[in-house]
């Protein structure tokens, strides 16, 4: 079963991303960014869902720091996240991030990206 990690701040997205992925997929989810690069470090993860907007550390700057530092093994990450879908797609773009996927509380729609997703990996 392919893994998916979703690091995000908010627990209600963490939960909703769970609830909707668990079918399909083993997802993981961390509230936040400070445990995430530990996490990636030590396990094999097919897709990493990245919130933008975190506190400390935004997500676009830990998808660089990630994709600096994980040389070992590729990473895929998608940038996840409630911002305006043109600049979600620039920093995409601007950190090497495999795309993005805007939030929406529409299960069908987040299933079928993390499918496309994951099927171009």
């Amino acid at each position: 079963m392919e893994k998916i990690l979703v690091i995000d701040d908010s627990e209600d997205v963490l939960s909703l991303a769970r609830q909707v992925l668990s079918e399909e997929y083993e997802v993981f989810a961390i509230n936040g960014w400070v445990h995430a690069t530990d996490y990636i470090f030590k396990h094999d993860i097919d897709l990493i869902l990245l919130d933008i907007n975190m506190p400390g550390l935004s997500g676009d700057k830990l998808a660089e720091v990630l994709m600096k530092s994980v040389k070992s093994k590729p990473l895929n990450i998608v940038l996840f996240s409630a911002m305006d879908e043109a600049d979600l797609r620039r920093k995409a773009k601007e950190v090497g991030a495999k795309g993005y996927i805007p939030k929406t509380f529409d299960g069908n729609l987040l299933r079928s990206r993390v499918r496309r997703f994951l099927k171009k990996a």
